[in-house]
């Protein structure tokens, strides 16, 4: 079995949770602050309320995904939560799309497909070197 200290950076598992910290609290700043031009541009009103509070939850997700990769051994639980919580998030996103994509515009529904597909990129990722991280 390869030890984590002889994998090279780039397949260190860890990486993966280092650069969800990143992108979630860019993301969360962003979402913040730009909520409502987006949802002007998704062109469902009630997305500006989705979109603050995706932007309130990314703050402390990013504190979370950057302790589970700064971490040396971190705990099966938050492995598995944060896993879930990538997965959770996939599929609120595709429900949101059958629920409400006939209100949204082609752009809107579009960036709804790219963050849903940019996420399980992350999960699969994720899911991946689970086990790598808990040995």
């Amino acid at each position: 079995m390869t030890d984590l200290a002889e994998t090279p950076t780039l397949l260190d598992p860890r990486l993966v949770y280092r650069l969800d910290a990143v992108l979630s609290f860019t993301m969360g700043v962003g979402l913040l602050v730009l909520a409502t031009p987006l949802a002007n541009l998704i062109g469902w009103p009630p997305m500006h309320m989705v979109l603050l509070g995706a932007g309130i939850f990314l703050l402390p997700w990013a504190l979370f995904n950057w302790a589970i990769g700064a971490a040396t051994g971190p705990d099966a639980t938050s492995l598995a939560a944060n896993i879930l919580g990538d997965g959770l998030w996939v599929l609120l996103s595709v429900a949101l799309l059958v629920l409400h994509s006939a209100q949204m515009t082609a752009i809107g529904v579009t960036l709804i497909i790219a963050q849903a597909l940019a996420v399980g990129a992350v999960f699969a990722l994720k899911l991946a070197g689970a086990k790598a991280l808990r040995t």
